[in-house]
């Protein structure tokens, strides 16, 4: 009797996940020989001038724009403008029937269309090209009129003289240095230095004035109550304190120096 051996495991074929087939490898990528050399000349020229324009532009001369073919020149073109509606489009009116037509005699002509049509090709001037200028290495193109790259002030009739404005202040200085020296030299000293014993009197005075204001603030009510007495107080505060500063000032300064107010007020209208 033959004996057969069964194994039992736990293996389910259900919960095999699929994989996903392989990719195959990248074939390498192209590389040129060149490529660093592309990649450096093209960085070193890339963003060389921008809008901006060249860094160093060769300027001319002051008296260059003044010779002939030295200085930019441009031809003024004058554009008809363009009228979408308006009378000068709108066709004549039908003529009425007691106007008469005016017949108008058409003189046959014989031209010779070939030699007028090179007679016009010789005698016509050709075509100005507008100045450009690229920004871009793609060929992006630009007016160079309108970008200020171009010296237009060199055209202006102005250029290289001296403004009117800057003329007139000159001779508005000049007449005013020469008033100032005549004034100078027809004005009197009218500052004067007052003796010691003046000073001193002065001082004397400035005192005694003090004096009797202090009397009189001394004898003032204890009760101020009323706006007369309110406003006589005011008062005589003020003439002290300015007493005080005279004082302090004259004690101070001994040299004391005074200046004529009518002389300087009579020369102002004799001037006017």
């Amino acid at each position: 009797m033959s004996v057969i051996n069964i194994y039992y495991h736990n293996e389910n074929i259900y919960n095999v996940e699929k994989k996903p087939p392989e990719r195959p490898p990248k074939p390498p990528l192209y590389h040129s020989r060149f490529e660093h050399q592309v990649r450096r000349e093209t960085k070193s020229c890339k963003d060389a001038h921008r809008t901006m324009g060249y860094a160093k532009v060769p300027t001319q001369k002051p008296d260059e724009f003044l010779k002939k073919n030295c200085g930019v020149r441009y031809r003024a073109t004058k554009s008809a403008p363009v009228r979408l509606c308006g009378p000068a489009n709108h066709k004549p009116p039908v003529p009425k029937k007691d106007e008469v037509a005016k017949a108008t005699a058409i003189t046959p002509k014989c031209v010779d269309f070939k030699v007028e049509n090179i007679r016009k090709v010789v005698n016509t001037s050709p075509k100005k090209v507008r100045s450009r200028y690229a920004d871009t290495r793609k060929g992006d193109f630009h007016d160079l009129e309108k970008s200020g790259l171009l010296p237009v002030y060199k055209c202006q009739p102005k250029y290289g003289k001296v403004p009117g404005y800057l003329e007139r202040r000159k001779k508005d200085l000049e007449a005013a240095s020469k008033r100032t020296v005549e004034q100078s030299a027809d004005e009197k000293a009218r500052c004067e230095a007052i003796s010691q014993e003046e000073r001193l009197e002065l001082l004397k005075g400035l005192k005694k004035n003090w004096e009797n204001l202090q009397r009189e603030y001394q004898s003032l009510p204890l009760l101020i109550d009323t706006v007369p007495k309110m406003i006589r107080k005011a008062k005589l505060e003020k003439g002290l304190k300015e007493l005080e500063k005279d004082i302090l000032t004259i004690e101070n300064n001994p040299y004391i120096y005074v200046f004529d107010d009518e002389q300087q007020q009579q020369q102002q209208q004799q001037n006017k």
